[in-house]
């Protein structure tokens, strides 16, 4: 991919990301129409395959809805859950390892070339990551990246249920205590392969690897 491809990349993830907040935040209420692509692109100073790509995104994830000729609009939120389970680490990890191998599998049927474009920048981010916080971004971004690639609102909202244990200083210190310079160059690798799968169509591959890597991430993690 050329600079001009990884800036566009990452330019629709960062709208995506704040339209995403936006809309979480209620700016638009559901139902409610968005500004075209041609104002947001005017806006966020970005071209309208940029504003396109993350619209894209935000419409896999089940928060807008388009028509063609009509605009984009605000899609009504899901129904809350009544009472939120607490998530350890390990739990998660568990879930992933069913999760994960499943979700690569689908995206490689159904993931667009802009989707793949999007696997390829965050694995450059994750290729020039100059610390442990950095690489952790953008690793939560290539995975994030396979969920968006399945087009499947369930599986995106699953898996990012998941990742939101991320952010917490339980999941940090088992990550910073057991990863080494050695353990994340067999994580990149992983993730060199997984990439390349999805770009090859082979769903088996793409399954494969994805289930090594959960269970590399889990050893280490949990010694298990």
């Amino acid at each position: 991919m050329d600079q001009a491809s990884f800036d566009s990349v990452a330019g629709a993830e960062a709208l995506r990301a704040a339209l995403e907040r936006d809309l979480n935040a209620g700016r638009w209420a559901p139902g409610e129409k968005l500004p075209t692509e041609r104002e947001l692109g005017a806006r966020h100073g970005m071209a309208r395959n940029t504003v396109r790509r993350a619209l894209d995104a935000l419409e896999a994830q089940g928060l807008i809805h388009r028509h063609v000729g009509r605009g984009t609009f605000r899609s009504a939120p899901s129904a809350p859950v009544a009472e939120e389970v607490p998530l350890s680490p390990s739990d998660v990890v568990e879930c992933r390892l069913m999760l994960e191998p499943e979700t690569i599998s689908l995206a490689v049927a159904r993931a667009t070339p802009a989707d793949i474009a999007r696997m390829e920048a965050c694995l450059r981010g994750t290729d020039a990551a100059k610390d442990l916080p950095d690489f952790e971004h953008w690793d939560a971004a290539l995975h994030d990246a396979f969920a968006l690639g399945t087009h499947n609102g369930a599986v995106i909202a699953m898996s990012r249920s998941l990742a939101r244990v991320r952010e917490r200083t339980d999941w940090g210190q088992l990550k910073a205590r057991g990863q080494t310079g050695d353990r994340r160059a067999v994580l990149q690798a992983q993730h060199h392969a997984m990439v390349a799968a999805v770009r090859a169509r082979d769903r088996a591959e793409a399954r494969r690897v994805m289930r090594e890597h959960i269970l590399f991430i889990q050893g280490y993690m949990f010694g298990d």
